[in-house]
């Protein structure tokens, strides 16, 4: 049984984060969690996370609320979260690629948030995007019921262990689809239009400027398949080519019939997108956008 000791009181996403990077660490090992800020029993601890006022790896103490703590080459401060990843993400992730994937998407931005950085400004809309820290500031108790900090904390904990176990198998399975994405792309005649036999993401070939569209089955099933367009950047709304517009927002049978597609399932209204039945249909709908249909 290893113990992990944190601070009492409210919680952040870092000390939330930081000790379910612990428990993916520990993989099955029984780990018990225990919120304090007494000083005998933050030194009894196998683990002091966000509490005990001292970095020391090698005794696994991370803690980040003292003096002198050196930031990142980026100058983003580091929290628990980011002082646990860096000891252990790489072997969490079984991937140093991976683990800095992982470090640039999801740590800093938590340890930025923890140490009062704001890493964006509000455009004219006046509308802050949902972070995580609201989604992890939800299980604290709700004022005047009896829901505990403890068990609260626990039930951020639990979740906050699945979704990074989550987003590190995408990270992980990336790497892959990357290297099938760029076989695809050097093995193509006609790069403008890529075929691909399993899903990948229409986003990974913006860095190839000549392709325009890209056909790929919706999931492992195969049961439908996309034609997508490829955007012209990674935050960018517009795209390379467009799917006709007398196609925009149609389904099924109407689409069917307007397109000449016979199993024509979706077009979405903006035209980055066709979803037939089949390769074949998803393949002719991306020619017809290109203007190379026979």
């Amino acid at each position: 049984m290893q113990t992990v000791v944190t601070h009492d009181g409210s919680f952040h996403p870092d000390d939330v984060l930081a000790i379910a990077s612990i428990k993916l660490f520990l993989n099955d090992e029984p780990v018990e969690i225990i919120r304090t800020r007494d000083k005998e029993r933050i030194i009894a601890a196998d683990w002091a996370v966000d509490v005990g006022e001292e970095y020391d790896p090698e005794r696994r103490r991370f803690d980040h609320h003292q003096n002198g703590l050196p930031p990142r080459e980026n100058d983003i401060p580091y929290a628990a979260f980011g002082l646990v990843w860096k000891s252990y993400g790489e072997a969490i992730c079984g991937s140093a690629d991976v683990a800095a994937q992982i470090e640039a998407q999801l740590v800093q931005p938590i340890d930025a948030g923890d140490n009062s950085i704001s890493l964006y400004t509000l455009n004219e809309l006046q509308v802050a995007p949902y972070e995580l820290f609201s989604v992890i500031s939800a299980f604290r108790p709700v004022w005047g019921s009896e829901h505990q900090n403890d068990d609260a904390f626990a039930d951020a904990v639990d979740f906050a262990e699945e979704l990074l176990a989550r987003i590190i198998a995408h990270a992980q399975a990336s790497k892959t689809v990357r290297e099938v994405a760029e076989a695809g792309y050097r093995a193509a005649e006609d790069k403008s239009l890529l075929v691909f036999d399993d899903p990948v993401d229409r986003h990974m070939f913006i860095q190839y400027p000549d392709v325009h569209m890209v056909v790929y089955p919706a999931d492992m099933t195969k049961q439908k398949w996309k034609a997508s367009t490829v955007p012209t950047g990674e935050i960018a709304f517009e795209s390379r080519a467009h799917l006709p517009a007398e196609w925009s927002g149609l389904r099924d049978g109407e689409l069917a019939s307007v397109s000449g597609i016979p199993d024509a399932i979706f077009c979405h209204k903006e035209r980055f997108l066709f979803v037939a039945g089949s390769q074949e249909s998803a393949v002719q709908a991306a020619k017809i956008a290109l203007g190379k249909a026979e």
